[in-house]
């Protein structure tokens, strides 16, 4: 490591998605500008299945909408249906 790179130091805000009292899962929150420099913030969560992504213009919409996706992933098996899919030379492909 270099000098420049060994004196950075990155803060990092968490942030929680909650399907119920008892069902919060913490991830990270950043803070980002797009190309045309609007700001939006990007959530990464931890889920017992995998990862919770979502990014919106404001914290506020970005809480509320990771806590309705919690609860369609935790309660409305929204993942527990692999779609359809066909084979093609021994490959399984999925179909959109």
């Amino acid at each position: 490591m270099d000098k420049k790179s060994k004196d950075r130091f990155e803060i990092t805000e968490l942030f929680m998605a909650m399907a119920g009292k008892d069902r919060c899962f913490t991830g990270i929150i950043k803070r980002l500008k797009d190309i045309e420099g609007n700001p939006f913030v990007f959530s990464r969560i931890v889920m017992p299945d995998g990862l919770l992504c979502a990014q919106e213009t404001d914290q506020k919409a970005l809480g509320e909408n990771l806590d309705k996706m919690c609860v369609m992933i935790l309660d409305k098996n929204l993942h527990g249906d692999t779609g359809k899919s066909t084979e093609i030379f021994g490959t399984h492909f999925f179909l959109n």
